[in-house]
């Protein structure tokens, strides 16, 4: 198998003291209980799956705890992770660093959860089916000997890793067992049960030593912990462990611009803009629908502008032609985290794209938080029944639609509005009510917290 990859046996679990209560310590006292956060990605990456870890750092840290951080992502002196000293945080570069083979697997990985099917050379392809579980395991070995040389006896009582990558478990697993403390696996994506798998194993027998490995590595988690109940049920048929649901939440804007004041309503005719942030995915996460709906508008399809922002993979421009709205259509391509902000904030409505599958009931993206921050009504287009499209009904935070019919109805809801208000009302601030980030977080530490005093609390 690929280099990183050590079948050591699992870790036995020590009983870790309990954390004491912040109001039971003292100035001297050192008896803060010791998490240690394993993330591939963290800050100053502006990745969306760089937040959960680093939020989950920055909030242990404001209750007591003490919080070091184990990552790939080189030190940015002009980013800081916010809440954490930088000398708490580990940063190990994969080794080797860069070849043409794992640089070729890489991008084919990342092509391919975008939607981009890279063609690979026979070596490529050979290299992608023997770097389990993917082409990050570079950086087990590295992230694991330097850790345990830097660590000047610093012992966490718990690990927490998250992933993708799936090499990051192998990490913790490694550290979990020298170390001798029990490790949380946190999915933000599930791993060979998921609906992003397809990108690494290609061949039946990847597919099975996949699956046979995150079988093995999971016997030796304390518990598991993923984004949505869905996801925690496969968790739990398939691999038969204990598994909690933290999701994810919205994050209080901190170094992003504030919102930009709005105009004064001008009532009449005018363009209604909807703004769709981050990847499309073809076949999945597929615009058709919305701009199938545009052009069903007639002569009031140039009032519409759809805007769209993130990386350009042509699932957007091919879902334009078919319908035959380019002018009704700004795709800007990739943008910064903060144009995005101002992307979001500047439309009148978000669209959320999502597939239209029950097998993707359960996930949650980070940017459904994103849209709710800004405030704007959301028009979900993906499976009705899921998470995501219970919390937008709930909460009265905007419609779920996929047929085109029924979006052409609600657009002309919408341009009526602004054409007798001059505005889209925003949302209320109370339909944001108990899901910020540290609202989720706080159940996240009682996890960790019962998992470092040696038992797993109940669901």
């Amino acid at each position: 198998m690929a280099a990183g990859w050590v079948a050591t046996r699992p870790p036995t679990l020590r009983c870790a003291r309990r954390p004491t209560p912040r109001s039971k310590r003292n100035e001297f006292d050192d008896m803060r209980p010791r998490l240690l956060i394993i993330a591939y990605g963290f800050p100053p990456s502006e990745s969306v799956g760089a937040r959960r870890p680093a939020e989950l750092a920055a909030f242990a840290a404001r209750q007591g705890w003490d919080v070091r951080v184990l990552t790939s992502t080189p030190a940015d002196l002009r980013a800081a992770a916010d809440g954490l000293p930088e000398s708490h945080i580990f940063r190990v570069a994969p080794v080797p660093r860069s070849t043409p083979l794992v640089g070729s697997i890489r991008r084919a990985e990342a092509a391919a959860r975008t939607g981009r099917r890279r063609p690979l050379t026979l070596l490529g392809t050979l290299g992608r089916e023997v770097m389990i579980p993917d082409g990050c395991v570079t950086w087990v070995a590295p992230a694991a000997r330097q850790f345990m040389r830097r660590r000047q006896n610093w012992r966490p009582d718990v690990i927490m890793v998250t992933g993708p990558p799936a090499s990051a478990y192998l990490v913790a697993a490694r550290l979990a067992s020298r170390l001798n403390v029990p490790w949380v696996a946190d999915y933000r994506d599930l791993w060979t049960v998921g609906n992003d798998y397809w990108p690494y194993g290609q061949s039946r027998i990847r597919r099975v030593l996949d699956r046979r490995m995150e079988r093995w590595l999971l016997r030796s988690a304390a518990c598991c912990v993923t984004i949505s109940e869905p996801l925690a049920e496969i968790l739990r048929s398939t691999f038969d462990v204990d598994a909690k649901v933290v999701m994810n939440g919205i994050d209080r804007p901190r170094n992003l611009p504030a919102e930009r004041p709005a105009s004064r309503p001008v009532p009449g005719p005018s363009t209604l803009t909807l703004a769709h942030t981050g990847r499309l995915v073809p076949g999945k996460r597929d615009p058709s629908p919305l701009l199938d709906a545009v052009a069903l508008l007639g002569s009031d399809a140039r009032r519409v502008n759809v805007v769209f922002a993130g990386e350009d993979n042509g699932v957007a421009q091919a879902a334009v032609d078919r319908a035959g709205v380019a002018d009704s259509v700004t795709n800007l391509g990739e943008v910064s985290a903060e144009k995005s902000w101002h992307v979001q904030t500047e439309a009148d409505v978000l669209v959320l794209v999502m597939w239209n599958d029950p097998r993707d009931a359960g996930t949650v993206p980070g940017k459904f938080f994103d849209y709710l921050r800004a405030r704007r009504p959301i028009l979900m287009i993906g499976h009705p029944e899921g998470i995501v499209a219970g919390i937008i009904r709930s909460r009265h935070a905007g419609v779920v639609l996929s047929d085109p019919r029924q979006i052409a109805e609600q657009l002309r809801e919408w341009l009526a509005e602004k054409d007798r208000a001059g505005r889209i009302p925003e949302l209320p601030a109370s339909a944001l009510d108990g899901l910020y980030r540290e609202d989720q977080l706080e159940r996240y530490l009682e996890v960790l917290a019962d998992v470092a005093a040696g038992h797993v609390p109940d669901c």
